[in-house]
This record gives structure tokens, C-alpha cells and sequence, in this order.
């Protein structure tokens, strides 16, 4: 009899350690479940805002199509300029905004700088870079430094042409050792890679730079924002004060300038002298061929960040010259290039 019921027990003890383990089982098999439904679900939502987000960008196109088609010039009174647009979308929305690429200074345009002789002949544009940095309150012996590296880290050779840049044997010195591209820039932070250009003085100059695929420069008077009236003052350098700079931005018409022309006819630049308006009339404009859609879509919770590099040559057909997914914020290394 006790034989009988200690069996009994050990049968009991093996069901309870079986459901045991096939709850456990269940469990399991339930939370993979969820996750597989949740990573399937996450995995579509994120394919929607990416649709979404070449929706946004083809939006964009025909925006900027037709600001082309309704005035000669490209101003801020356009509808691609309005500021943080967002757009409903089922489940969603995005926000973003259009912003004109030939409202700051082109980097590779350097590359197109032939050497002049001697330091008190340094180029026209490497000076203005220079400026710039300076109006940015970069030390003026480094701005010098890092503003003729640039000229050197962009041009098509490996000689040193000028007094304070550097070339390939200071970058194979470093640690790890590199090499400079002696080409065009792909994207504005290639700047970082530039000798002496630390984090916070890339963090200083980052509003007012870009690097576009071109040599060319033309900055858009039209569309420049008060922030980045330093441009202009080192353009103007020494005749044009950082406060006429801003007082020339603030009073813009509407529509903007209708030529270089008119805008140099402005009060506040009446005063410089034939030569100093020659110099910068070369890189000013009242149009623009390039733009940046900076743009990020929401789905539910799968968030997509597109920014598109959108180009005109004609101001008939605007074309995708590039695009970049992902990311919140540029992360900017403290480490300088030295």
C-alpha cells in the first residue's frame, strides 16, 4: 500500500514538472511571438516613413520647380522657405524644411584658387575664409593656419603653395596617419579632417559653411539669414561693419533683390571702393542651383531622418544629387586634426 501511494507521488510530482516545463515553454514561445510581431510590425512602419520621406522630397522638387517658373530669382517669399512645415500622414507626420545650400560659403570652391605670390598677395576666398573664422571669434593666427590648410587640403596637388598650410607629410605624421583627398570635400564636417580644426571651432563655423559639388560659388544675397551676416563682412573685409552686415539683411525687401547690382547699390556698401565690390560682385548672386531637404518622418514609432541635396542646372528639372538617411544630431569629435 505505501509502495502504491509513493508511486502515486512520483507520478504527481512528474505531471506537475511537465506542465512546469510546457508553461514555460508557452511563455517563451509567446514573447518570441510578440517580439516577431512587433519587429514585423516596426519593420513595415519603418518602410512606410521611408516612402513617406521620398514623398516629402519629390513635394520639395516641385516646390522649388515652381518657385523657378513664378520669379527670376530664388528669395525667401517662396514657399520652399517657409520654416518647420509639418504634413499629417496616416499614423504619422513629417516635419522638415528646405534650405538654400548658396546661403553660406563653399568650402570647395578652394579648390579652384590659383596661388598669387607671396603672403601679401593671398587669395581672394582664402582670405574670406579666413574672415569668416575670424567674425566667428577663431584666433586670427589660427584662423590663418586652418583657412590656408583648407586651400591646400582641396587643391589637385601635394605642393605646398602657401605660408601658414599644410600637406600630405603633416597628416602622415598623425595619429592614425592620413592622407588629404586633394579634392573636393563630400560633406562640410570633411573639415574636421583639416589640420588644427578642433571641435569647437568646427561648432563655431558650421552654420555659415557647406561643401557642394561644385568649384563655383555664388552666395545667394537673397536668402542669407542674419546669423550669417558674418559672410558678408569678411566678403566686405575691412569695409563692412558686422552691424551695417546686419542692418543690410534686416532691410531686404520682400522679394528680395532683383540683381547684385541693386544690392550693392545699398547704402550701407556705398561707400567702399570700386575694387573692394569687384572682388566679392565675382561670388554674390540673387539665384541659387542647390538646396538641402532636411526632413524627418514619423510612423507610429519608426522614425526615418532624410536630408537630400536636391540641384538645378537649367531652372527647369531640379535632380537628387545625393541623399543621407538617419541620424538626430551631428556628433562633433573635441579632437583636433593636429
Amino acid at each position: 500500500m505505501a509502495s502504491h501511494q509513493h508511486q502515486r507521488g512520483v507520478a504527481l510530482l512528474i505531471v506537475l514538472m511537465l506542465l512546469a516545463i510546457m508553461t514555460t515553454i508557452a511563455a517563451s514561445m509567446s514573447e518570441r511571438l510578440l517580439l516577431q510581431f512587433q519587429r514585423g510590425s516596426n519593420q513595415i512602419n519603418y518602410q512606410q516613413a521611408y516612402w513617406y520621406s521620398l514623398g516629402v522630397e519629390a513635394l520639395a522638387e516641385i516646390g522649388i520647380k515652381q518657385s523657378y517658373e513664378d520669379d527670376d530669382t530664388i528669395n525667401l517669399s517662396q514657399p520652399w522657405a517657409i520654416k518647420d512645415q509639418v504634413y499629417p500622414l496616416d499614423y504619422g507626420q513629417a516635419a522638415g524644411r528646405i534650405i538654400d545650400k548658396q546661403a553660406c560659403f563653399n568650402l570647395n570652391v578652394l579648390a579652384s584658387v590659383q596661388s598669387s605670390g607671396g603672403e601679401t598677395n593671398r587669395p581672394y576666398l582664402v582670405r574670406v575664409f579666413q574672415r569668416l573664422m575670424e567674425e566667428k571669434e577663431v584666433e586670427p593666427y589660427q584662423s590663418e593656419v586652418i583657412a590656408d590648410s583648407t586651400w591646400e587640403y582641396v587643391d589637385s596637388d601635394s605642393t605646398v603653395r602657401s605660408s601658414s598650410g599644410v600637406e600630405d607629410s603633416t597628416y602622415e605624421g598623425m595619429k592614425p596617419p592620413y592622407l588629404p583627398p586633394n579634392g573636393w570635400m563630400a560633406d562640410a564636417s570633411e573639415l574636421r579632417a583639416v589640420y588644427q580644426v578642433s571641435g569647437d571651432i568646427y561648432q563655431k563655423i558650421a552654420p555659415m559653411i557647406c561643401a557642394l559639388p561644385t568649384d563655383d560659388w555664388r552666395l545667394n544675397v537673397n536668402t542669407i539669414e542674419i546669423e550669417q551676416a558674418p559672410i558678408l563682412v569678411a566678403m566686405f573685409s575691412p569695409n563692412l561693419s558686422s552691424s551695417d552686415a546686419v542692418q543690410l539683411i534686416e532691410k531686404r525687401p520682400f522679394d528680395g533683390w532683383d540683381s547684385v547690382d541693386e544690392f550693392l547699390s545699398e547704402s550701407e556698401l556705398a561707400g567702399l571702393s570700386d575694387d573692394v565690390k569687384k572682388n566679392a560682385k565675382g561670388y554674390l548672386g540673387v539665384d541659387s542651383s542647390f538646396f538641402e531637404l532636411d526632413v524627418q518622418v514619423l510612423v507610429d514609432e519608426s522614425r526615418v531622418r532624410l536630408r537630400s541635396l536636391l540641384q538645378s542646372t537649367d531652372r527647369k528639372t531640379v535632380t537628387v544629387v545625393r541623399r543621407r538617411f538617419g541620424g538626430i544630431s551631428e556628433r562633433v569629435s573635441d579632437r583636433s586634426a593636429e
